[in-house]
């Protein structure tokens, strides 16, 4: 596991979220509660995204957790890659299943950071071809890092 850049071979969004915060913590990157506040939001807020370019191509699945700003101690992205797809619930239609390999747990401290993150994100999900470049990066740390800096969604540091 490096930083900024996770894999995971889990089974579950509450054993993806135990992975992520108790590394998350480590690097002193979240508070302890962190964890306890990313399920609940999750709960009241749902962060499956459906990526649906209308042309015909299959519809590809994102989430970006998150949660408040006083359980995050850095601003940064961290992209976490899981081995099968897990069930997130979509954020505009919770009745919707997304089934989600690539997670991008959005670390903000800022009140007015989550904006630009957001926005970074965003314009990297909707441009054709990123997401499937994503996929071709494998499962090689360095090699996914390198790809999300040069597009803007994570920082070099």
């Amino acid at each position: 596991m490096s930083a900024d850049i996770v894999l995971t071979n889990v089974r579950s969004q509450a054993q993806l979220f135990d992975v992520v915060a108790s590394h998350l913590e480590k690097l002193h990157y979240v508070t302890s509660d962190y964890k306890e506040a990313l399920k609940s939001r999750e709960k009241e807020f749902p962060t499956g995204l459906k990526i649906d370019y209308r042309d015909g191509s299959d519809a590809l699945y994102a989430a970006i957790p998150h949660t408040e700003t006083k359980y995050c101690l850095k601003n940064k992205v961290v992209y976490v890659k899981n081995e099968s797809p897990l069930v997130f619930k979509h954020m505009i239609d919770p009745s919707e299943d997304c089934l989600v390999r690539h997670f991008f747990f959005i670390i903000n401290s800022k009140n007015d950071g989550q904006t630009k993150i957001l926005s970074h994100l965003i314009s990297f999900f909707i441009e054709k071809g990123n997401m499937e470049k994503l996929d071709q990066c494998g499962n090689n740390p360095k090699v996914i890092k390198n790809y999300l800096v040069k597009e803007g969604v994570l920082t070099n540091d």
